[in-house]
């Protein structure tokens, strides 16, 4: 309308004359028109194929809007990886998706499932068309997305574990550290197009030598089990030290695939040194030849044909004479002084009574097949990705499971104690602190569980059991009661509380850190129960065994507090805080492998039953 107005054409001209110049004017402008709105350049099919990522991701976010916290995370983490790299493709080079494909496999070595990451998919993806239409740009996307995704998913589950710790115990405090934050993060989107993959899970996975170890150990019972495990002992009367029972065959085999027995190498010199094992049990037996016992296989019975001898008072008869069988034993039926070593050693290692007998306990351990201990090492391995990240120098570690406590300096453990902790069902709880200060000559206020489950049915049963104990009855404004007065089947809001002493149930100290849980670790004098090999005896508070050295070495910076203070107040009697000069961070925390060397691990008892819960959201598909 604009160009009618410039040329100024009356209202009733000529139509064809309208129609000539309006050709000759618009055909003169063409090229002015088309100048001044050049098309745009074509975009290459790299540009193409960013263009397609983006708008997936995009479309991805917003499917993922109202999905699971899980899924919405790792849906944002591919969002902020591609925006990292303005939407460029990461696998589109050749050999680079092989290379994820192999370093998603190897995560079977750390315990998780590479088809948590879609490696059958991503194996089967078949080669893209380089035909560069809309179809094949689209594929190519969704191929790079799907491989990131796994990529992403996979390095986050190396670094702090594929199982939720909060989801699984509401007390879990432990922070997991960001990934994006640590020297690892790095790897997460901008150094990938110049790290092998595998060099980046390698960095990304726990640095520390107890998941090493785990590792390693997994390795090895994997190897166990192609081999077929190791044979159970069947039911049975306990074996003791010098029995003789076809079990016992049984038994050195077991051990012999663990590695805790080894054949002994005998010496050649004549005498006692010279005897077979067995014979230092039975001197006056007679046994079957050590290379035939060796190449037997263990049978129902122990006993064996040693001799075959001729009488002589047969030797005129025509007829063949019948032959004299003397029996003997098996020697490898014989529970010797090797295999007794060997089962003290199984028994350390399982944190059982080490006395060298098969009594159930140690033969409950003894039947637990290879395929439990790899699912038993796959849960801690799990357990170590949420904790091994950002350890302190400087900390003390309770270690629930294994019934010990661990302070270390500088990294290196300075101090290591047994403690006594919860029973299954009062049990310990875990997370973490810091030691702010410590009470000597400490007091007990019995807690309301303790009072209604364990003290008030003893004193319903003798009011003197107060007295015995040296615990004072309070009313809620902490005056002291007549215990006569007091209705103790219905007490009311009464306090009871014991004074210090040398039989206190906190004993002479007590070592706390805030907690809502009103844990914290103690002298006791129940020293003898340190003897037992598990020690779950405690109603949650950890008993620690030699408190007081403990003591002294936490208060080691705090001015005015040397060995012969702490021992000056301990001796008055009297009730005293003493605050941390500085705070020394505290870990509880539970586990239920030990890693005795860099290729040796020893496993524990699951005393409050939770790694069928972790390995049950291990193995689920994510």
């Amino acid at each position: 309308m604009q160009l009618f107005r410039l040329l100024k054409l009356p209202a009733k001209a000529d139509r064809l004359f309208t129609c000539v110049v309006l050709l000759i004017v618009c055909g003169a402008s063409l090229p002015v028109l088309a100048a001044d709105a050049a098309q745009p350049a074509p975009l290459s099919p790299q540009e193409m194929l960013t263009k397609e990522i983006e708008a997936k991701v995009a479309t991805m976010q917003l499917a993922q809007e109202s999905a699971r916290n899980n899924s919405r995370d790792l849906s944002q983490a591919v969002s902020s990886f591609y925006t990292q790299r303005q939407f460029r493709p990461v696998w589109d080079q050749p050999g680079r998706l092989d290379e994820l494909i192999s370093a998603l496999g190897s995560l079977i070595e750390d315990g998780l499932s590479p088809e948590d990451y879609q490696i059958s998919l991503l194996s089967q993806t078949p080669p893209l068309a380089d035909d560069n239409s809309p179809e094949s740009i689209a594929r190519h996307a969704d191929q790079d997305i799907r491989a990131t995704n796994a990529y992403l998913r996979a390095l986050y589950h190396l670094f702090n574990g594929k199982v939720d710790p909060a989801g699984l115990d509401p007390q879990w405090n432990f922070e997991l550290e960001d990934l994006a934050l640590t020297s690892a993060g790095v790897y997460v989107a901008g150094g990938i197009d110049l790290t092998p993959i595998a060099e980046i899970f390698a960095k990304t996975r726990p640095q520390h030598p107890i998941y090493n170890s785990m590792r390693e150990g997994l390795k090895r019972y994997r190897i166990l089990a192609a081999q077929g495990g190791w044979p159970a002992l069947p039911a049975g009367p306990s074996l003791k030290p010098c029995m003789v029972d076809p079990q016992v065959a049984i038994l050195r085999q077991r051990l012999s695939v663990t590695g805790e027995y080894v054949a002994p190498v005998l010496p050649a010199a004549e005498g006692q040194q010279g005897l077979l094992p067995a014979q230092k049990c039975l001197p006056d037996a007679k046994f079957m030849a050590a290379s035939s016992a060796a190449s037997s296989a263990p049978s129902a019975t122990d006993m064996f044909v040693a001799d075959v001898m001729t009488p002589e008072s047969s030797s005129s008869s025509s007829a063949a004479a019948e032959p004299i069988v003397e029996v003997g034993i098996n020697p490898d039926n014989v529970f010797d002084e090797y295999l007794v070593e060997a089962v003290k050693k199984f028994q350390r290692d399982q944190y059982l009574e080490v006395d060298g007998a098969i009594g159930p306990a140690t033969r409950a351990a003894l039947n637990v097949s290879v395929q439990s201990r790899i699912d038993q090492l796959r849960v801690n391995l799990d357990r170590a990705r949420w904790l091994l990240h950002n350890i302190p120098a400087e900390m003390l570690l309770v270690d629930v499971a294994g019934f010990k406590v661990t302070y270390f300096k500088a990294h290196q453990p300075i101090w290591r104690s047994r403690v006594q902790v919860g029973m299954a069902y009062r049990t310990t709880p875990i997370f973490k602190s810091e030691v702010n200060y410590i009470t000597l000559n400490p007091t007990w206020t019995v807690p309301p569980t303790i009072l209604r489950k364990d003290v008030l049915p003893k004193v319903r049963k003798d009011i003197n059991y107060l007295r015995d104990h040296n615990i004072r009855v309070l009313d809620s404004s902490g005056k002291e009661l007549d215990p006569a007065t007091v209705d103790w089947n219905r007490p009311g809001n009464v306090t009871l509380r014991q004074d210090a002493g040398d039989d206190a149930a906190l004993g002479k100290a007590v070592i706390r850190f805030p907690n809502p849980y009103a844990v914290y670790l103690h002298d006791t004098p129940h020293q003898k129960l340190f003897d037992k090999s598990q020690r779950a005896f405690s109603s949650g508070c950890i008993r620690v065994e030699r408190a007081l050295e403990l003591v002294e070495l936490l208060l080691s910076e705090t001015p005015n507090w040397s060995s012969e203070a702490i021992d000056q107040a301990l001796a008055n009697g009297k009730t005293r805080n003493v605050t941390l000069a500085k705070r020394v961070p505290i870990l509880l925390a539970y586990w239920t492998v030990d890693a005795i060397s860099e290729t040796q691990v020893a496993f524990k008892p699951d005393i409050y039953k939770r790694d069928a819960q972790v390995l049950a959201a291990l193995n689920k598909r994510s």
